[in-house]
């Protein structure tokens, strides 16, 4: 046994070494029956004899070693369930790669759906089935889509994680108040959305009488997903009836959206600066009123609404979240988060203490406010029945690991910015993560590089899919 253990971490090791680190690339319950009842009803001398959750996380915490601290008194005194949380802030994956080489006595792990995808052969996770299945919270659909734990079971019938929270995803962001203002429809085909476009590039839609604006901003080609899903397509990898790898994006039905996006360049429509353009680039002509629409994260429809509305109340202001174009299915889809995930390890321990901490810190009402809103009395104050975040609370932004909770039901103390939970149900229903392999990093820059090139005019899309496949075969990235 002790061969086999060391060799499947030694395995752990090696894998581990070519992962990148984990990443972000973001109260009442409806329900007070998923709740525990019994999570404050726990005798502190018995939390006190109990061993601690070792934890370990890369987000999940204070925001600060000091206030870490806090946190974690705060969780005991909640959820009645003691912890001890390891958080690294840098070099997470240099961290889990030790941490699970050498055996440390850990219960229970934070990791990426990459990681994940790479670490599961090695053996070292406990199936969490039976513990979901016998959870009143987690089996409950009202508070996770059962589709969501099918998404992720694996072949042998087993759950190996708990979802950390909802990862969001990648809409088009569109000035409605530029659509009122110029008298226009939101746009759901790729030629309404260039009527829009060329409408807000030479119709002043912002008043000002120059001709300052333009329709289009965009980071390079991420995120084009909402525009080649009129063509059925999704980004990331897939594989055929026959198992073969291939990129829909690099595929002779993406040519019509790269000829498309040429002639929104050609025109003027699309800001020129796109290929070298940064996200902050790309926000800042969203802000500063020269770019109508950008595709990007749905929680920055609320933060767009915000910056612009709490500095100019009477700012008329308004960016709302649009979902995919429909294909001739009428399917559409965007691209959401990678899932963050948490999994127990097999050596655990303490294993129905680790797995409440998990079903209790992620998918209570207790559990969700110290994990957005903080620590009561320190992040936030409640007076008359409303929370009010300190000075404190607001620098932290009502993130302590989760940003929105993966709970169908939840609803925040704290009033949601406009237009977001809007955007939110929008990616629910539309989003889908992509498939990632070891090449699809690479492989994106090579689609890119050529996508570029047809997009600016040098090649049509026809060309530019062509060179794609011809050198993505070259590198053995697709079959």
């Amino acid at each position: 046994m002790k061969i086999k253990k060391l060799s499947a971490l030694l395995i752990c090791l090696l894998v581990l070494t070519s992962i990148t680190g984990c990443g972000k690339d973001k109260e009442s319950m409806g329900n007070d029956a998923n709740i525990r009842n019994d999570v404050n009803d726990i005798d502190a001398e018995e939390v006190d004899n109990t061993e601690p959750v070792k934890i370990l996380s890369a987000i999940t915490g204070g925001k600060d070693p000091d206030e870490h601290v806090l946190w974690q008194k705060e969780i005991e005194r909640v959820l009645g369930i003691k912890v001890d949380i390891t958080k690294i802030a840098n070099e997470y994956v240099t961290k889990l790669t030790a941490t699970l080489a050498s055996g440390d006595d850990m219960d229970i792990v934070y990791m990426n759906s990459g990681q994940f995808e790479k670490l599961f052969k090695t053996g070292l996770f406990e199936p969490l089935t039976k513990y979901i299945e016998n959870s009143p919270i987690l089996s409950d659909p009202d508070v996770v889509d059962p589709k969501e734990w099918e998404r992720i079971r694996r072949e042998d019938g087993e759950i190996y994680a708990v979802f950390n929270k909802y990862e969001g995803g990648r809409m088009p962001l569109i000035r409605r108040d530029w659509l009122e203002t110029l008298g226009l429809e939101e746009p759901s085909t790729l030629d309404e959305y260039y009527e829009v476009f060329k409408a807000f590039t030479h119709n002043d839609p912002d008043g000002n009488n120059k001709d300052d604006t333009y329709g289009l901003t965009l980071k390079a080609i991420y995120d084009i997903q909402p525009f080649m899903s009129a063509y059925g397509l999704f980004d990331g990898e897939a594989q055929d009836e026959n198992g073969k790898w291939y990129i829909p994006w690099a595929t002779e039905e993406a040519v019509p959206v790269y000829d498309w996006l040429a002639k929104l360049y050609e025109e003027g429509l699309l800001d020129p600066n796109f290929a070298t353009n940064t996200s902050s680039a790309c926000r800042e002509m969203i802000l500063s009123n020269r770019a109508g629409m950008f595709v990007y994260w749905d929680n920055w429809v609320g933060l767009f609404n915000s910056k612009v509305r709490s500095k100019e109340p009477d700012n008329p202001f308004e960016i709302r979240g649009l979902p995919p174009i429909l294909d001739e299915n009428g399917n559409g889809v965007l691209t959401s988060g990678q899932d963050g995930l948490w999994v127990m390890l097999k050596t655990s321990k303490n294993k129905d203490q680790a797995f409440r901490f998990l079903e209790s810190a992620f998918y209570t009402r207790e559990g969700i406010i110290i994990n957005t809103l903080g620590i009561e009395g320190h992040d936030y104050n409640i007076g008359n029945g409303k929370y009010v975040l300190t000075e404190t609370g607001e620098q932290h932004a009502m993130d302590h690991g989760i940003v929105v909770p993966k709970t169908l039901n939840y609803e925040s103390p704290m009033p949601q910015p406009l237009n977001y939970e809007e955007a939110r149900d929008v990616v629910i229903k539309y989003g889908k993560s992509e498939i990632l392999r070891d090449t699809t990093k690479d492989a994106k820059e090579i689609i890119k590089k050529h996508a570029i090139q047809a997009i600016l005019g040098v090649v049509n899309g026809e060309k530019a899919v062509e060179d794609m496949q011809k050198e993505l075969k070259a590198k053995k990235f697709i079959d």
